[in-house]
C-alpha cells in the first residue's frame, strides 16, 4: 500500500508501541510504503530517504499510486521554523522541511536554516523545532536546500566528497565526529571561522578544530572529529 504523512509530523518508532524508541519523525508530505499493516501499527519505509520503521495506523493517509505519484513531484518545502498552512478547509501549522504543493520556499544556505532553529531541545529521533536530534538538523535544513541526505550520521558521512582538514573546510560543509571505537555518532554544520552548529542538548554554535568541538561553558571538548564531508 501507499501512504503519505497528512498531520505536520509523524512519530516513527522501532517496533510496534507507544513506549518504543523514538527513532524518526516523517514531516508533512512525506511519503511511504506499508510493509505491514497489523490492527494499531504499520510498518513502514520512507520513500524520500528509505528508512523503515512502525507508525500508528491512525497517523497516515492510504493513497492510490497516482496521487503518491503527483505528492512526489511537490517541490515545496517549509523554510522556517513553523509555518501556517491552509489546505482545503484546514489550516495548520507545518514544521520546517515538511514539502508543500504550491508553496516553494527556496534556500541555498543550510547554516542559515540551522540557526532560525537555535535553543531547540535536543530530542532522539525528533526533527522539528519541538525537538531535534543531531542529524535530524542536517536531514531537515539540507532538504529544504534541495539535498536528501539519508537519516543517521553514520549514513551521511558516506555522502559527498571528503574534506581533508577542518582549515579546507567550507561554511556548510558537514563535519562528523566519532565515539571511543571511532563509530560516527554525532554530526553538525561547519559555519566558518571554526564555528560549528549542532544539536547537543539543544541547537547551539560552538567552537570546532581539528580535534573536534569544544564547548566553552563547559570548558572542554565534548566530540571527537573524524570527517568532513562536502554534500552541496
Amino acid at each position: 500500500m501507499y501512504a503519505v504523512c497528512t498531520l505536520p509530523l509523524c512519530p516513527v518508532r522501532a517496533e510496534a508501541s507507544d513506549k518504543a524508541e523514538l527513532v524518526d519523525e516523517l514531516l508533512f508530505g512525506d511519503r511511504m510504503t506499508v510493509l505491514e499493516r497489523q490492527e494499531k501499527w504499520s510498518r513502514i519505509r520512507c520513500e524520500e530517504y528509505d528508512y523503515e520503521g512502525w507508525i500508528d495506523n491512525k497517523q497516515y493517509t492510504i493513497i492510490e499510486k497516482a496521487e503518491y505519484d503527483a505528492i512526489g513531484q511537490w517541490e515545496g518545502f517549509v523554510a522556517e521554523p513553523l509555518m501556517n498552512v491552509s489546505l482545503g478547509d484546514d489550516s495548520f501549522l507545518v514544521p520546517m522541511g515538511g514539502r508543500l504543493p504550491d508553496v516553494a520556499q527556496s534556500c541555498n544556505n543550510p547554516v542559515a536554516l540551522a540557526v532560525k532553529l537555535l535553543h531547540t531541545p535536543y530530542l532522539w529521533g525528533g526533527k522539528s523545532c519541538m525537538g531535534i536530534d543531531c542529524s535530524g538538523l542536517t536531514q531537515v535544513v539540507y532538504r529544504v536546500c534541495g539535498m536528501m541526505l539519508p537519516r543517521d550520521a553514520s549514513q551521511q558521512a558516506l555522502c559527498g566528497e571528503e574534506v581533508r582538514s577542518i582549515g579546507n573546510a567550507a561554511c556548510n560543509d558537514l563535519c562528523f565526529f566519532k565515539n571511543e571505537k571511532g563509530k560516527i555518532i554525532h554530526v553538525g554544520i561547519y559555519m566558518g571561522d571554526n564555528r560549528i552548529v549542532h544539536a547537543s542538548g539543544q541547537v547551539r554554535i560552538d567552537r570546532v578544530d581539528g580535534k573536534g568541538i569544544y564547548n566553552d561553558d563547559r570548558g572542554l571538548y565534548t566530540h571527537t572529529l573524524a570527517t568532513i564531508r562536502r554534500v552541496l
